[in-house]
């Protein structure tokens, strides 16, 4: 679907009002996108889930949760703070890939998209998450895992519209170091959650993602 807009009628994209829970399965971006996007080749990853993750354990501020990790259960509860208050999503799709497939990997792409029955609860997701973003800026996060301690995190300054969240971030130290984005995007009744990540900044690999998506929706 199109319509005209833009200098000399050009087509733009129309996004529908609601997107069918079916048309999820094909909306992720396939390994060669990814490649290209990221600037790299070989990205391996792993089968698409349809589950989120509980690191509650890990990262017990729900502030930063969200930012820190993308489909995080109980960030995506009905009430963002316990599981047992429901959820308001219906469906998702997620994957991560990476290269080299590894815990030291350079590069790292993790999309997903999750389905909303309406577009009501899709924004006051989003709404409530940009609150929440909001308080995670220039925020250390160090975290331990079976004693040792994970790559250390910052964050910068949170980049808000009223359909997109974006947030940098810098993960690990010295050579170690990795470049990353996280950002949370609203279409209709869906939510884009994709978190991307280089050797080399600034990156902006993750908005780039987000809306290759958008461009799948019809």
């Amino acid at each position: 679907m199109a319509a005209c807009g833009g200098k000399g009628g050009t087509p733009t994209p129309v996004t529908p009002s609601a997107v069918a829970e079916s048309s999820i399965n094909d909306l992720l971006l396939t390994p060669d996108e990814l490649n290209k996007t990221l600037g790299t080749t070989g990205l391996v990853g792993r089968p698409p889930k349809d589950g989120m993750d509980d690191h509650r354990n890990l990262l017990p501020n729900l502030n930063c949760l969200g930012v820190w990790q993308i489909d995080e259960s109980v960030i995506y509860s009905k009430d963002g703070k316990d599981l047992k208050s429901g959820q308001d999503w219906k469906a998702m799709r997620q994957q991560t890939l990476k290269t080299p497939d590894t815990d030291q990997w350079d590069y790292l792409a993790a999309q997903s998209v999750v389905y909303y029955p309406t577009s009501d609860a899709a924004r006051n997701f989003f709404n409530l998450s940009a609150e929440r973003w909001a308080k995670c800026t220039n925020h250390h996060v160090n975290i331990r895992l079976n004693d040792q301690p994970l790559p250390k995190w910052l964050s910068g300054n949170l980049e808000r519209t009223d359909t997109k969240l974006a947030m940098p971030i810098t993960r690990g130290t010295g050579p170690e170091t990795r470049w990353c984005q996280h950002v949370l995007q609203r279409v209709a009744n869906l939510i884009i959650d994709v978190e991307a990540c280089t050797p080399k900044a600034p990156v902006t690999a993750a908005a780039d993602i987000a809306t290759k998506i958008q461009a799948n929706i019809h």
